[in-house]
């Protein structure tokens, strides 16, 4: 995407909706194969939607791995 069709994107009012909330859900398939839904905080930081968690979260790779900006 360029950026002026991120910043489109982003004045919807739909993701303005989306960006005023603290909480949203991450989904995906644990290695049993059965599928996880969990609670998850965010924060919009003027250019990236960072995602939080807790170090434990079975959701994450142990060791966790470090992803950088």
């Amino acid at each position: 995407m360029q950026p002026n069709e991120v910043i489109e994107v982003l004045n919807r009012p739909i993701s303005q909706e989306l960006l005023a909330r603290d909480v949203t859900r991450l989904s995906y398939l644990a290695k049993d194969g059965t599928p996880r839904d969990v609670p998850i905080a965010f924060t919009w930081n003027g250019s990236h939607i960072v995602m939080c968690t807790t170090n434990n979260a079975p959701e994450l790779p142990w060791p966790p791995s470090r992803t950088g900006s």
